[in-house]
């Protein structure tokens, strides 16, 4: 999962995203060239500053190429997203979402760099900060706006415990909805259901847990902590 963004360019696209991505917790660094949108969005990023993003030197000055995920939005200004675009990947951003308004505009920023295009609809710009959120989310499964389903590895200290051991809703605040268990050699995936609270947890399961975006992601962050020792 990405922790830091940077959004260039607030439009009514970038806007949205920068200020749904900080509302979701995460580091977001908005820029553009307009003071008005910059003074619009002051509060809904980390830091909010007006810059040229196709000035370098300008953009390395303010930490722009220090984020893990970058977001370009410059909708109407083709030529100023090529320069950004090539900037990100040149400075090592491996992740660059690029927001385009045509099938050839698309075409030709994948081969500056973007690694995502978007074609934005304005629905769509809270959609896409809580899959850059939370990319294990299951979006054809949303349960309101601040719930969701994930399915994440066993984590390592769940393991050879029951489900009744653990406690999941009392003790993480999430719901386990089933088991998927990892295929094998030679063997189908399965997926099991109706469980019994017996059950005990084997490293091969996946869990999808259903929660809000807060308790799904401390939950993912014990399975990632006990993959990263």
């Amino acid at each position: 999962m990405s922790h830091t963004f940077l959004v260039v360019g607030l439009g009514t696209f970038g806007g949205r995203v920068a200020e749904a991505l900080f509302r979701g917790g995460a580091y977001v660094l908005a820029v553009d060239r307009e003071e008005e949108r910059v003074n619009l969005f002051r509060e809904s990023a980390s830091k909010t500053i007006r810059a040229d993003a196709t000035d370098t030197q300008a953009m390395t000055a303010i930490g722009a190429f220090d984020v893990d995920c970058a977001i370009v939005a410059l909708r109407n200004h083709f030529d100023a997203t090529v320069l950004v675009t090539h900037a990100l990947r040149k400075n090592g951003i491996s992740r660059i979402l690029v927001q385009v308004d045509n099938e050839q505009e698309a075409e030709a920023i994948q081969i500056f760099g973007a690694t995502e295009v978007i074609f934005p609809p304005r629905d769509m710009a809270l959609r896409l900060a809580k899959r850059l959120i939370h990319p294990d989310l299951i979006e054809s499964l949303l349960f309101g706006s601040d719930f969701g389903l994930i399915d994440i590895p066993c984590p390592e200290a769940f393991v050879d415990h029951t489900i009744r051991e653990l406690a999941l809703r009392t003790r993480h605040g999430v719901t386990l909805i089933g088991i998927r268990k990892a295929s094998s050699k030679g063997e189908e995936e399965e997926f099991l259901f109706n469980i019994s609270p017996d059950t005990r947890m084997e490293a091969t399961f996946h869990l999808l847990l259903l929660g809000n975006h807060e308790q799904l992601t401390r939950i993912r962050n014990i399975a990632r902590q006990a993959r990263s020792r």
